[in-house]
């Protein structure tokens, strides 16, 4: 078996690392801060394959075009988040195998976020299906996801609306709405006007052109009640202005209706945008589950890309409860808590689970430990170990083996080969 070169300095790497050892592979470990030492390295060593695990694509890309410039023939396994590139990659670099952490970990996110009995989901089918352990293997099932009516969906998002302009806008134009249809009712029966003289009255009075001269004519209480609807309408044109003029000055991550729209009913709320949170929002999507991704930072790449792909985006602390709140967690799917950082992800599941005690947690943990005291001390939510489940995937694509996902069961994680068969690994879901 030809050795491994393993370029990288975060977590991830370190599980690549163990996961290959543990698989009786001979790994060299580099940082890749020392590009001659990467590139004497690759001179002197005989390796079967060199892989680049980094948190972010440049440092990928300028590793791997210094390894091909050494050697233009030695096997690459490329950890690259953003399509666009990796597919560039593919172009420009033969011999390279090409994925990503979030690639990697996302069936196994996803997969619980849909159903409890789910570990998993199956991609490759079309469409997905959910992997439910049997106890001798896993077995796919049909998702069973209900696709909401668009009639239901469109009232929901109408009615319930998430933001505050979007509110104002809704229930001005209802109350605008409204006061014309009272007034040209009122105007028929009272005054015993035509249809159309009233209707064009009340609709000059409301977009103050003119008068409702009718008006003048009745009787002291008619003229009370017209000005009563008057000053509703007034009220109301203000409200519909002030919801128009915010959506149309700030920047808008969610929209009233359409695919922007915040889901109210069986959806997952995804907490992090970051390249797991946004591939675990673009599955889920796929797999025909309402989705909302919640982010601090509204200028985040990740964030632009979402709002591009139509995917609605809140700006806020996932911790927050009042946020949560908001976010319609009795009638949520799931929570999935993203962030990088587990003990963040922690305070999400438990501002979740204070708004509503039971929605499903599902956490991603960098941290063997975090995840262990998580389990044991709060048992907030089921864990996922992304670094751990990634590096068992890597290590079995390092070593061209034909695994072609990765599947947790119970706390141990298993590779998937195209036969159905599951294979132990050596290093779990989460460390003992």
């Amino acid at each position: 078996m030809s050795g491994v070169l393993l370029i990288g300095d975060d977590d991830l790497a370190d599980e690549t690392e163990q996961a290959l050892t543990s698989q009786s592979a001979e790994v060299t470990r580099l940082s890749g801060e020392d590009a001659d030492e990467v590139r004497h390295t690759v001179e002197r060593g005989d390796f079967g394959t060199v892989a680049i695990v980094a948190r972010t694509d440049a440092v990928v890309l300028r590793m791997a075009l210094l390894v091909r410039a050494v050697d233009a023939d030695v096997r690459l396994l490329l950890t690259i988040f953003d399509p666009t590139m990796a597919d560039r990659m593919k172009e420009e670099i033969d011999n390279a195998v090409i994925t990503s952490m979030a690639d990697v970990v996302a069936p196994s996110l996803v997969g619980p976020c849909i159903d409890e009995r789910f570990t998993a989901v199956e991609l490759d089918t079309d469409p997905p299906a959910g992997l439910v352990d049997t106890g001798d293997g896993v077995a796919e099932e049909p998702l069973g996801v209900k696709r909401s009516s668009r009639v239901a969906a469109l009232a929901r998002a109408l009615f319930t609306p998430y933001d505050k302009s979007g509110a104002l806008m809704l229930y001005g134009a209802i109350a605008l709405v409204a006061v014309l249809i009272i007034e040209i009712v009122s105007t028929v029966i009272v005054l015993d006007e035509k249809l159309d003289s009233a209707t064009y009255g009340s609709v000059k009075a409301l977009v103050t052109i003119g008068p409702n001269s009718p008006v003048d004519k009745g009787p002291s209480w008619f003229k009370y009640f017209v000005a009563a609807l008057a000053l509703l309408a007034f009220v109301a044109a203000a409200s519909f202005t002030a919801g128009l003029v915010n959506r149309l000055i700030d920047r808008r991550l969610t929209g009233v209706v359409g695919r922007r729209a915040v889901p109210r009913r069986g959806h997952v709320v995804v907490v992090g945008l970051g390249q797991v949170g946004l591939r675990l929002c673009l599955v889920l999507r796929r797999c025909g589950v309402p989705v909302v991704a919640v982010d601090r930072d509204e200028d985040a790449e990740t964030v632009g890309l979402a709002r591009e792909m139509g995917l609605p985006v809140v700006i806020g602390r996932g911790g927050d409860p009042s946020l949560m709140r908001r976010l319609s967690l009795r009638h949520a799917r799931a929570v999935a808590a993203v962030t990088p950082g587990d003990l963040e992800n922690v305070q999400v599941a438990m501002a979740a689970q204070s708004v509503h005690r039971d929605v499903r947690v599902v956490l991603r943990v960098g941290d063997g430990e975090v995840a262990n005291e998580t389990r044991s001390l709060l048992a907030v939510g089921l864990i996922r170990d992304v670094h751990r489940i990634a590096a068992v995937l890597l290590a079995a694509m390092a070593l061209e083996r034909d695994a072609e996902s990765v599947v947790c069961v119970g706390d141990d994680t298993h590779l998937r080969f195209p036969d159905g068969r599951l294979e132990r690994a050596e290093i779990q879901a989460l460390a003992s």
